[in-house]
């Protein structure tokens, strides 16, 4: 789900920003964002479910060349919006929940922060960053599997959309639970819509234009 997320963030890099000096502030649309989990249960059933809620920011300078520029994006998974989508029911979620799983009581968000965009020419094909999960953070290199962004109109400020996905081992983070039955692979898909907020100079930028609104239930 996070890795389709990140990745999507990408295309928000194509857009075109008038000035020399410019860094453009794009905030993602949660109501327009789909956040999903995937993992197996004996091998070859699927074990699906969404998040209903993300956040995010990403700060771009578009007038300079791709290598040169210095994206950064920062995303908010709110966990506490887990909804499983198969072998759905209240006993479900609360195993899913639980401290064996996503423990969201005690960690109510998923966050990754970017350290690298990674191209293939002008595409951008990865987002290298760390990720932390249920208080663990580790490296990890999200797939933009595609991107694309539609110009200001009369009506709407520049949009972009994109699908990146990742893959984590669960184990990795001390999701031990039903070790035996579960696939210790999830994988973390996003479909992400976000707009341009506003823009500025990119030598002012206060730290804050970089953060996320936080979920309620992490604050």
């Amino acid at each position: 789900m996070m890795r389709r997320s990140l990745l999507a963030i990408g295309a928000f890099l194509m857009l075109s920003v008038h000035g020399d000096a410019l860094a453009a502030r794009y905030e993602i649309v949660s109501a327009e964002t789909k956040t999903t989990y995937e993992t197996h249960y004996l091998k070859f059933i699927h074990v699906r479910g969404v998040f209903d809620r993300m956040t995010g920011v990403l700060m771009y300078e578009p007038s300079k060349p791709v290598a040169e520029r210095a994206p950064f994006i920062h995303v908010v998974i709110d966990t506490t919006t887990l909804r499983p989508t198969t072998f759905d029911g209240e006993g479900k979620r609360k195993m899913l929940r639980g401290p064996e799983f996503f423990n969201v009581e005690k960690f109510p968000t998923i966050e990754f922060r970017s350290k690298k965009f990674r191209y293939d020419g002008e595409r951008l094909t990865h987002i290298d960053g760390d990720i932390t999960l249920v208080g663990v953070t580790k490296p990890v290199s999200l797939v933009v599997l595609k991107s694309g962004c539609e110009p200001a109109s009369a009506t709407q400020p520049p949009r972009c959309h994109a699908s990146t996905e990742l893959v984590v081992k669960r184990s990795q983070f001390g999701m031990n639970g039903w070790s035996t039955t579960v696939s210790d692979d999830v994988k973390i898909c996003v479909e992400l819509v976000a707009v341009a907020k506003q823009t500025e100079s990119a030598n002012s930028l206060p730290d804050a234009a970089v953060q996320p609104k936080m979920p309620e239930t992490a604050r």
